[in-house]
């Protein structure tokens, strides 16, 4: 009997060992293992890009060209404006004026109380203002528009005849006299000379 009992606990001691190290065996067999799916499934932290700041560039004026002098434009040829034309016209109003305080030269002959003296400073005086009035004519000439121009000679023609007519008339009243020809002379100059200013005054530019 005892030795029935020492069989029994003998077989029950076998069965639970075997139990045991099955029970371990499976326990390790539940621990799942890690594998590659198993990682790659955890996303990595990915990190944050950064935004990159794109310098915000200011707008820069266009540099302006620098045009070589060799090659820019000429420069249009600048109007006569009003100061200068007075200055023409004043440079001529001078001009006669000197001409007048350069007869002084001629006073001699003028006082000399001797009629062909007379005569002949009264004909150089005429010859003088002639020779402006000519210049004058000449500069008109070129400042003044053709249309201008055309009815300035018309009127410069008209003022010969009336020029001579002048001298002519006050040169009758010594008709035959010695004074005959030296009032002529006198005449002409006179009428000259105030033919040179109006000019110069009117139509001087």
């Amino acid at each position: 009997m005892r030795q029935a009992i020492l069989t029994t606990m003998l077989i029950s001691s076998l069965l639970l060992a075997g139990c045991g190290n099955n029970e371990s065996t499976n326990g390790d067999a539940a621990t799942p293992v890690e594998t590659g799916q198993a990682i790659a499934a955890s996303p990595d932290t990915t990190p944050q890009a950064t935004p990159e700041t794109t310098p915000t560039t200011e707008p820069t004026q266009a540099p302006t060209a620098q045009i070589p002098a060799s090659t820019a434009a000429p420069e249009a040829t600048p109007k006569a404006t009003p100061e200068a034309e007075e200055s023409q016209r004043q440079a001529y109003f001078d001009k006669l004026d000197k001409i007048e305080e350069g007869l002084s030269d001629l006073k001699a002959l003028s006082d000399s109380g001797i009629t062909a003296d007379m005569k002949e400073a009264a004909s150089k005086e005429h010859e003088r203002w002639d020779k402006a009035l000519n210049e004058i004519y000449q500069v008109l000439k070129q400042q003044l528009s053709e249309t201008d121009m055309a009815a300035l000679k018309k009127e410069q023609l008209s003022w010969i005849k009336e020029r001579d007519e002048t001298a002519a008339k006050a040169a009758a009243q010594y008709k035959g006299g010695t004074m005959e020809g030296l009032e002529y002379a006198a005449t002409l100059a006179g009428v000259t000379k105030d033919r040179c200013y109006k000019l110069v005054e009117l139509y001087m530019k």
